[in-house]
């Protein structure tokens, strides 16, 4: 997967699905091509491991697992030193309730 294939992927995605930069001070443009960036070389490494196709989507889908995980603790413990506590637990908990199909 080269870099410029994930960044049409990614801002296709996005389309959909906006990340929220909170006015943070970076250029999303630039976050999102070293993002792309970083997944192209591990793809590159990846590819050229030798690993079975079956590991390689296993190691796909944990990075994929890991990512999420990061994402919610982040988000946690972002509304948590909000003093915002209950709404983490709300957030995972909104969470869970979509995971088993439940609105």
């Amino acid at each position: 997967m080269t870099e410029d294939m994930l960044l049409q992927l990614i801002t296709e995605v996005e389309k959909a699905d906006p990340i929220d930069y909170a006015n943070l001070p970076f250029d999303d443009v630039k976050l999102r091509a070293l993002a792309c960036k970083l997944i192209a070389e591990r793809s590159v490494e990846l590819e050229s491991s030798g690993m079975s196709q079956d590991a390689l989507l296993a190691t796909l889908w944990v990075s994929t697992a890991k990512l999420v995980l990061e994402n919610i603790v982040l988000n946690a413990r972002l509304l948590t030193l909000m003093g915002k506590a209950e709404d983490a637990r709300v957030l995972i908990d909104r969470i869970a309730r979509q995971s088993r199909g439940q609105p």
